[in-house]
């Protein structure tokens, strides 16, 4: 297999990615990033409160695999699928494997999480859609929207978005750059005039855009008005989102960066405390995979052998979008804001810490900000967390001592699965940092050293002759966690 998608998908997609960028750069200055969800029924998707028809195409799993949305049982009979099966369609009459196949593996791509977000680009080209969404799906992923709402105005020449969008599309996926150019060129009706290494076209306001090639790329782009001056596009007003349904009551709230912080610490070491109390349990109290009893009177978590000393931590219902914390876990909470570097005043405000009902539906991935709070709280404190159902648990048992790491695969697993909960309630401006840290300080804190030979996008945690490696996207994102000899090849 190579690192590419198939001719016949490139084919059809290249002519788009032009403009694709270019609308895409629009979409998002009016539909600002932020807090998102999705209505499968209407079918439509809210983002930073703005609420636009859009349909679900697919989804991307921590493995590297995509999946369709007509391939999913959680989206394939519902009408936020529609889109999809457009796609399906077109793949067979065109004969792209990428888009019959059900659940493509990206694996072979050097950076799976960047070929997803590639394929979205794709998408919106060949279904002439809006604006693309992307959504964090809790521990299961990311889901891709596409947005078809016609309150999203259609992208017009303006001098820096085009610039960009011209260079962007001609470099986004491999192939002469000739083809995003000419598509970008019939998007706006020009009909253009081909020279040496130069294709050039007038606007219909007069303004002549001349693309220079070099290569398979786009090496020079300038626009300037009739006659040679300054392009009237330069000076054009912005457009704007035209009856777009405003949404007071979608989705708002981010996690606290003061917890975040705290749960970037905790996160991944919290999931090794949690696999050590299961092997325990199965080691010594009879555990054979069926869920513990919580006896509440004896205040353990009762085993076919035994039990482990336990207290309620707190229980969600995401349905019914509410978190409480049990009675009795002010200590608890106490000690998570003085983690959080907290004063009483400043914690005293915070919902989150608040014995209170939490409200999560003013948040994105309600399930995970109860799972950050809860885990988190728990592993500060020094217990163990676990659940049962929508009912969490901190383990007090003081059998279960801290534990070590056991082998590279089990730490692989850990920052995998911090990664993954805490990946919905990251902002774009602290995910780099936040992301860092998870994978640094679960290293340190297992006593083992910190390496990334100079690279920025690479972090590994060195055991003897070993390692365990996360690769992270430009964006912070962790795209890669792999176990290998140190400074060699994976295992």
């Amino acid at each position: 297999m190579t690192a590419s998608f198939s001719d016949q998908l490139l084919a059809l997609a290249r002519p788009n990615l032009a403009w694709v960028c270019e609308q895409l750069d629009l979409f998002d200055s009016l539909v600002p990033a932020g807090v998102v969800s999705f209505d499968r029924d209407e079918p439509s998707v809210t983002r930073s409160g703005i609420t636009l028809r859009a349909h679900v195409i697919g989804t991307y799993a921590l493995d590297g695999t995509w999946m369709w949305a007509w391939a999913n049982e959680s989206y394939r009979d519902s009408a936020i699928a529609v889109r999809s099966r457009e796609l399906r369609e077109l793949g067979e009459r065109a004969g792209v494997p990428e888009l019959t196949e059900p659940m493509p593996d990206l694996n072979h791509f050097p950076d799976p999480r960047l070929a997803a977000d590639h394929l979205l680009l794709m998408c919106m080209g060949l279904l002439d859609a809006r604006g693309g969404v992307i959504c964090a799906v809790n521990e299961r992923g990311r889901l891709f929207m596409v947005v078809d709402d016609p309150a999203v105005p259609r992208a017009e020449p303006r001098v820096p978005r085009l610039t960009t969008a011209l260079r962007n599309g001609a470099a986004l996926l491999p192939g002469p750059a000739l083809k995003p150019v000419q598509g970008w060129f019939a998007r706006h009706g020009i009909e253009p005039v081909y020279g040496p290494g130069r294709v050039e076209g007038v606007l219909d306001g007069g303004d002549r855009v001349v693309v220079t090639l070099g290569g398979e790329g786009v090496v020079g782009v300038e626009v300037t008005g009739d006659g040679g001056g300054a392009p009237r596009c330069a000076t054009a007003g912005e457009q704007e989102l035209r009856g777009a349904r405003l949404s007071p009551d979608a989705p708002h709230r981010t996690f606290p960066r003061p917890l975040l912080a705290v749960a970037a610490r905790e996160m991944a070491f919290s999931i090794l405390r949690t696999r050590a109390m299961v092997q325990y349990a199965d080691d010594h109290l009879g555990f054979v995979g069926r869920p513990p009893l919580w006896d509440e009177q004896a205040g353990e978590l009762r085993f076919p052998d035994g039990g482990l000393t336990a207290r309620r931590l707190g229980s969600y219902d995401t349905e019914a979008g509410w978190f409480r914390w049990a009675p009795g876990t002010e200590d608890i909470r106490e000690r998570l804001r003085e983690a959080a570097g907290l004063g009483p005043e400043e914690a005293e405000i915070l919902p989150e810490l608040s014995g209170e009902q939490l409200d999560l539906t003013v948040y994105g991935p309600r399930e995970a900000v109860a799972v950050a709070l809860a885990r988190t709280a728990a592993n500060v404190a020094g217990h163990t967390f676990t659940s049962l159902g929508s009912h969490f648990f901190a383990v007090t048992d003081e059998r279960l001592a801290d534990t070590g790491i056991t082998d590279l695969d089990a730490a692989v697993t850990d920052i995998r699965g911090g990664a993954s909960w805490l990946q919905g309630l990251v902002e774009q401006e602290t995910r780099d940092e936040t992301m860092r840290s998870l994978a640094q300080s679960y290293f340190e804190r297992l006593g083992l050293q910190v390496w990334h030979y100079g690279q920025p996008d690479f972090v590994s945690g060195v055991m003897g002759m070993y390692e365990v490696r996360v690769y992270f996207a430009p964006d912070g994102t962790i795209t890669q966690v792999t176990p290998g000899v140190l400074m060699g090849a994976p295992m």
